[in-house]
């Protein structure tokens, strides 16, 4: 049965299927919101650059979260070959999205470490856009980098530990949109959310526009780097861009921020860089959750 939100909205998800660390906390966070979830998966459990992936691991969770049988499988070809690893994820999220898109009026992409805390925060803030005829809605995420013993999360931070947003890509889109590159969309305006008055992402420009703000504890939290030291590794080898960076002194890096968080915090101020600064937070959302 279609479910019907307030104003109307019909919404599916897609997800693509291969990294299961925190794909069955992902697709809880907002399973109620949804009819439908398209899993994207390459039917040889390869990633776009051809390394083995966790499919059958991913796909094991998804099934145990999915109690009201909404999961509908789609298997392709998604392994680059002559093509480059950019074109090969856009070309798989256009087919996961295409497929979601058939009766629905919006459709989430959310990647399967990203967990939504407030459900009724990005619902209220999809039918503003709707409204306003966006086509995307930018919605802010807090990187969380690694946990530390205590149950802390190292969150990507400010030079003085102040809250910042990111932005990877559109969190939702009208169905039938065609992707640019990744989950952005290009040529369509787009609804943007953000944790202050003012651009607080340092990768835009302070002038770019916010329409909405929301507190902080409602921004998606991205756990791309909470793992385990296995699930690091896997990282590390399946990444479609891991010729980009030195992953072994990235894993060092990782290994002692994660045991030394006051430490870790303490250098902000003195980094020169806006993505390696970090403070420790509780996540109320995630207490006693683990990858």
């Amino acid at each position: 049965m279609t479910r019907t939100h307030p104003r109307g909205l019909r919404l599916n998800a897609y997800v693509l299927a291969g990294d299961p660390a925190w794909i069955g906390q992902s697709l809880g966070s907002y399973y109620d919101l949804v009819d439908r979830i398209v899993v994207s998966y390459d039917r040889s459990h390869r990633s776009w650059s051809g390394h083995p992936l966790s499919v059958q691991e991913s796909l094991r969770r998804i099934a145990a979260a999915d109690p009201e049988h909404k999961v509908v499988l789609l298997p392709g070809d998604h392994v680059a070959g002559e093509r480059s690893l950019m074109a090969t994820e856009t070309a798989q999220r256009q087919a996961a999205l295409d497929a979601a898109s058939d009766g629905a009026d919006w459709v989430l992409q959310l990647d399967t470490d990203e967990v939504l805390p407030e459900p009724g925060t990005l619902l209220a803030q999809l039918a503003v856009a709707d409204e306003t005829g966006a086509g995307a809605i930018d919605f802010p995420l807090r990187n969380l980098y690694a946990m530390t013993g205590d149950g802390r999360f190292l969150e990507q931070c400010g030079r003085f530990w102040t809250t910042q947003a990111a932005y990877p890509g559109p969190v939702a889109v009208r169905a039938g949109t065609a992707l640019t590159v990744a989950r952005q969309a290009g040529g369509v305006p787009h609804h943007r959310v953000d944790v202050s008055p003012r651009n607080s992402d340092p990768a835009h420009p302070r002038s770019t526009p916010v329409h909405a703000v929301i507190p902080a504890e409602q921004a998606i939290l991205h756990l791309s780097w909470v793992r385990t030291e296995e699930q690091m590794r896997e990282k590390r080898d399946v990444s479609g861009y891991s010729k980009n960076r030195d992953w072994d002194h990235d894993l060092a890096r990782w290994r002692w921020r994660t045991r030394h968080p006051w430490l870790t915090a303490a250098a902000a101020p003195l980094s020169r860089k806006w993505w390696d600064r970090y403070r420790p937070v509780r996540v109320d959302r995630l207490a006693g959750a683990r990858p």
